[in-house]
């Protein structure tokens, strides 16, 4: 089998169910070869390929069933929003309970400890679902086309990518949840520099930062963290690495670790008696935070040459072949 269409199965049944995919790529392999025949010459395959239509649009017609709660030319990529934007609505509204639950100054009862969560949780996700809906509504109503998906020889052939430079959504959703909850928790901070403390029983808590002095560099920190959750949105909404994804994608890394480096070194920001409660001199406590900094960046480092192995390796031997014909 050609390795074109092998590349144009897989990403055709990627958009399936996982238990509709061995059924559909069988029946897909056999269905392209009866087309190409004894014509097996690169350019025949690929015209046949792209007679086909791009895989997103094939994938629809083994489904079995049509979708139309929004649209059957939109109906996957608003499941796709609604899912997201539900899991991080989700997670942060949890947080935001808890949070205040714990900041309370009113006793409850434990009923209402678990009830609040409950209803903050319920009505987030209604708004979510309504105001997606309503948007991808508005968006089929005015026939806006919400995916912009080209094809053509160059995206035919651009498939080659998929096997290796797939970004996974999860990892991508794990990212942005993890910097929503960050983000919030930079918000509470910004309300109340004086939580990160030492609280003792029988005396007054004892703050890590100063909290005046502090509270600038915060907004600096949130604006860090908005444009890192844009980046991995990208991601997730790319489903796999470009050059240009991943420029954005390491600028972003970079940007964050530094900001945080310059944040931690400012040593005016610690407060002196915090730092009196453990042994050892002002020098000491720099040495461990620039150390741990070096530490950090050396691991960002690391992840990004990773990310760019992944991005402009050489992965399959006819990468070299000549240029689709267009």
């Amino acid at each position: 089998m050609s390795d074109l269409i092998g590349r144009y199965v897989a990403e055709t049944v990627r958009h399936l169910s996982a238990s509709e995919r061995i059924d559909v790529s069988r029946e897909l392999e056999a269905n392209i070869q009866d087309m190409v025949g004894e014509d097996g010459s690169e350019e025949h395959i690929e015209q046949v390929l792209l007679d086909l239509g791009s895989p997103s649009d094939l994938a629809k017609q083994y489904r079995g069933k049509a979708r139309y709660l929004i649209g059957p030319d939109t109906f996957d990529f608003y499941w796709m929003v609604l899912k997201l934007v539900s899991l991080v609505v989700g997670i942060v509204t949890v947080v935001i309970s808890l949070i205040s639950l714990f900041f309370s100054a009113t006793p409850m009862n434990l009923g209402t400890m678990i009830a609040k969560p409950i209803g903050s949780l319920f009505s987030a996700l209604a708004s979510a679902f309504l105001w997606v809906t309503i948007s991808f509504a508005i968006m089929d109503h005015y026939q806006v086309n919400a995916t912009s998906e080209r094809w053509d020889a160059k995206a035919l052939h651009s498939l080659e990518e998929a096997p290796t430079r797939i970004i996974k959504k999860s990892d991508s959703i794990a990212d942005m949840v993890g910097l929503s909850v960050f983000f919030l928790l930079l918000a509470v901070l910004l309300s109340k520099p004086e939580l990160i403390a030492i609280y003792r029983k029988d005396a007054a808590a004892v703050p890590l930062f100063v909290g005046s002095a502090l509270q600038p560099f915060i907004i600096g920190w949130m604006a860090a963290t908005i444009l890192s959750f844009i980046v991995s949105a990208l991601k997730w909404f790319k489903g796999r690495w470009t050059p240009t994804l991943f420029v954005l994608s390491a600028s972003a890394d970079l940007l964050g670790i530094v900001y945080f480096i310059f944040v931690v070194t400012r040593w005016q920001l610690y407060n002196p008696a915090f730092l009196t409660l453990f042994p050892g001199s002002m020098t000491r406590w720099q040495i461990i935070i620039k150390a741990a900094s070096v530490v950090l960046l050396i691991l960002t480092l690391i992840g990004n040459g990773d990310d760019a192995y992944t991005v402009f390796r050489k992965t399959r031997p006819d990468e070299a072949a000549p240029a689709p014909r267009r």
